[in-house]
């Protein structure tokens, strides 16, 4: 999901200078075994971004287990679809202003290549800016439709956890089907992200999210690398 591009497909690079940065930095990775029915993630950041990669991971751990099967079942096909192993390059933000990108073959990170040849295993990779995630306003309006009460921090938690889910499963989407065209991928991501943040102000809060019916639209999404 991008901000200001709508589904160009051009290859998209990081640049000499970022690269650079992160190597100034250092990566380091942490492996995810999530619910079974999920791939299993290598997470690869800098130094530094272990609060992107906790979030990340709650995302996974938390928010996704505690979902309604029915939710969860929207995206059975595309995980069952998915490789076995997905590299999660994990940045504050993308140069691009994009809040991820699907990597399609060929175009993947030397981590990933590796991996794939030394193991012999499926692997796909994708990115997630996590910082521009969190500041992400998917529903601008939302905050008006909420309680008093809901204006927490567990609130504000919740929404960074919820919208970091959203864009993995989104971009995944793209990477198991790319031949599927963006609205059709974006309605399921919009749909997941605002029906969730209903469900989860329901049972916390005990009312209704009063902006499910008009919400505004997702921002573009980047399609390729």
């Amino acid at each position: 999901m991008g901000r200001g591009v709508h589904g160009r497909r051009i290859g998209h690079s990081p640049g000499l200078l970022w690269r650079f940065y992160q190597l100034l930095r250092g990566q380091e990775q942490v492996l995810v075994r999530p619910a079974a029915e999920l791939p299993l993630i290598l997470i690869s950041y800098a130094k530094g971004d272990e609060e992107g990669v906790r979030r990340f991971r709650e995302s996974l751990d938390a928010v996704w287990t505690t979902l309604p099967p029915s939710f969860r079942q929207r995206y059975a096909g595309t995980l069952q679809g998915a490789p076995p192993l997905v590299v999660v390059l994990l940045r504050r933000h993308n140069i691009c202003a994009c809040l991820g990108h699907h990597h399609p073959s060929g175009t993947e990170s030397r981590l990933t290549r590796k991996l794939r040849d030394l193991s012999g295993v499926r692997t796909g990779e994708l990115d997630l800016a996590f910082e521009a995630i969190r500041e992400w306003e998917p529903l601008p309006l939302s905050n008006l439709a909420l309680p008093p009460e809901a204006g927490t921090k567990e609130m504000s938690s919740f929404r960074w956890q919820l919208a970091l889910l959203a864009v993995f499963l989104h971009e995944l989407h793209h990477l198991v089907s790319p031949e599927e065209p963006e609205p059709a991928v974006r309605g399921r991501s919009q749909k997941f992200y605002t029906d969730a943040l209903s469900h989860f102000v329901f049972e916390r809060f005990g009312v209704e999210f009063g902006l499910r019916q008009g919400t505004g639209t997702l921002p573009p999404v980047v399609q390729n690398r």
